[in-house]
């Protein structure tokens, strides 16, 4: 069973539908954004159900081997501010926790970025309808993901 940030409980049963919905909306957004990958697992590296998973997809060049991290919030609709898919090539970002604060730095950078009034193009989407709003919105998630991966109990079993 999986707890969420919240303290509420997320039985095992509502984790791996979660977690089906989320492989098939990550699938649809590496569609959608024109991400050439091989294969990627019906199962996330990490997960907090029903807020974020992230996922490894193979590298179509390198089968075997992660080529990118697909950081993936809520696809469900019930979340007011989810999380936002976004993609990042993994190189040097061998280990899922590398990844998350990876994802958490550039986060950050991007919404330094639009607090100067400089969008940025691609992922992240948000649907906030000002900039000044998809900054904050950022900032705050950015947030919460550095949290995330510097938090040593999460990541006991890497």
């Amino acid at each position: 069973m999986t707890q969420s940030p919240n303290d509420e409980q997320f039985s095992d049963e509502q984790d791996e539908q979660w977690l089906v919905q989320q492989h098939a909306a990550v699938l649809g957004y590496l569609q959608a954004q024109q991400v050439s990958v091989g294969e990627v697992p019906a199962w996330p590296e990490w997960d907090c159900a029903p807020y974020v998973a992230l996922w490894a997809a193979e590298d179509p060049a390198d089968p075997g081997y992660v080529g990118y991290w697909i950081l993936a919030g809520d696809s469900s609709g019930s979340q007011a501010q989810p999380v936002p898919f976004d993609h990042l090539a993994a190189g040097d970002l061998a280990e899922p926790r590398a990844a998350l604060a990876a994802f958490a730095k550039r986060w950050q950078q991007l919404a330094a970025q639009a607090a100067k009034g400089l969008a940025w193009q691609g992922s992240p989407q948000l649907a906030q309808p000002t900039l000044a709003a998809q900054g904050q919105q950022l900032a705050r998630q950015a947030q919460l993901l550095a949290q995330l991966a510097a938090d040593d109990d999460l990541w006991e079993d890497e």
